[in-house]
């Protein structure tokens, strides 16, 4: 994958928890994210993550390995002792219940709920827990689902085994396992307990923003679109978020990424960014004469027009219209002004379903087109035109630039 594409990849990581489409492993190497936001959904991602499926594969392969431990029982038979008697409680027993056959004795039994046991089954309870409630979100088409999947039944074949049905009985996901229970884990020379302990240790350092943890987690169960273009429309539209959260001080929020949303997949306040949708807010408008030629054409060989939809679509949803339309375009070969071109006509297009005759041109200024590389710079700013960006310039805050002078400027 070329450079700026992975740059892209990391910078949209926060969006791509969320992406519930048919994708791909996302290749993250430095992924952004805004921990107190994204924990929920990272702890799902660890439940089912390479740490946590290398602990699920070795149980499930060594399934006897769990160490017991010899504890004893108290137990009142008649004429019976079943382990070590006890004279003294014995003979208290005889003389205030009247039962001259009496006995108390200490029976040894084997015991699974360890400390190190305890361990084994908080992890099982939390990724169960934490991924179960990842699968009930995904649609089926979800590039999560058989992740996801896959790991629930790795867990619910380690919740049979026998060695583990006494300490998941007692084990509480509110309650972290002990010190000691840890620390005989971590000494432990069975893999089991070592497996375990990774798989503990790694839920904590992401819990603590540990970015070696972060990347190892994500790293296997990222999931992003399957073309870089999709991406790249994503990773705009979170840096639109994050300009207009600093201009307005709403805090961003990301949405679910699934088949069929209407609804915004960023808001910040008021706003709204929809990927691939051209709102309630849009009405066809009267096609020109090209267009009426073109379809008359297609008619002819029974077809009718392409129906495309903006990338982006910025919407007040207080005030009920849509102010701006993002064109976003990554750049491959040798195709800049080609695809610039493009992108303009389909500014250009789009504006007139988006506003009256009157509102056009101002929808345009608003607008704005990104490509992934050698963004054009605008000769005359005040001609009714869209900004231009690029993606190493919307990382050093261009989008800011534009949500102030353009997008927001009157708010």
């Amino acid at each position: 994958m070329p450079g700026d594409a992975q740059a892209i990849t990391d910078y949209a990581a926060s969006l791509f928890l969320r992406y519930f489409r048919k994708g791909t492993l996302a290749g993250a190497e430095a992924p952004a994210f805004d921990l107190q936001q994204d924990l929920d959904l990272l702890r799902s991602q660890w439940a089912v993550s390479r740490p946590v499926r290398e602990f699920l594969g070795y149980v499930l392969s060594h399934p006897h390995e769990a160490q017991s431990l010899l504890m004893f029982r108290r137990r009142i038979d008649d004429a019976v002792a079943r382990g070590r008697i006890d004279a003294r409680a014995t003979a208290m027993l005889r003389l205030t219940s009247g039962l001259p056959s009496a006995v108390v004795a200490d029976e040894p039994v084997r015991s699974f709920d360890t400390g190190p046991n305890q361990l084994v089954a908080w992890v099982v309870r939390n990724a169960t827990l934490h991924a179960s409630r990842l699968l009930d979100e995904q649609p089926p088409e979800s590039g999560y689902r058989s992740l996801v999947e896959t790991a629930m039944a790795e867990l619910s074949a380690v919740k049979r085994l026998d060695a583990l049905r006494e300490p998941l009985k007692s084990a509480s996901v509110a309650r972290r396992p002990g010190v000691g229970a840890i620390r005989d884990a971590s000494r432990s020379r069975r893999g089991l307990y070592r497996y375990a302990v990774a798989a503990y240790r790694s839920l904590c350092k992401l819990e603590a923003g540990d970015d070696d943890a972060l990347l190892e987690i994500v790293q296997s169960t990222l999931i992003a679109p399957v073309d870089v273009w999709r991406r790249f429309e994503l990773a705009v539209a979170v840096g639109i978020g994050e300009a207009v959260s600093e201009k307005t001080g709403a805090p961003m929020r990301l949405n679910i990424v699934a088949d069929g949303s209407v609804t915004p997949i960023v808001e910040c306040g008021r706003y709204g960014i929809f990927w691939q949708s051209t709102t309630s807010h849009y009405a066809k408008p009267p096609p020109e004469p090209s267009e009426v030629r073109a379809e008359s054409a297609l008619a002819a060989y029974g077809k009718g027009q392409s129906t495309d939809r903006p990338d982006l679509v910025v919407v007040d949803m207080q005030a009920g219209r849509a102010l701006a339309v993002v064109e976003v375009k990554y750049l491959e070969g040798d195709t800049a002004n080609t695809r610039f071109r493009e992108a303009m006509g389909q500014i250009v297009r789009y504006a007139r379903g988006y506003g009256s005759a009157g509102e056009v041109d101002g929808i345009i200024r608003r607008s704005l087109i990104a490509v992934s590389r050698e963004a054009p710079e605008l000769l005359d700013k005040s001609a009714p035109a869209p900004m231009a960006t690029d993606f190493p310039t919307m990382q050093k805050d261009g989008l800011l630039l534009w949500v102030r002078s353009r997008l927001l400027a009157s708010s």
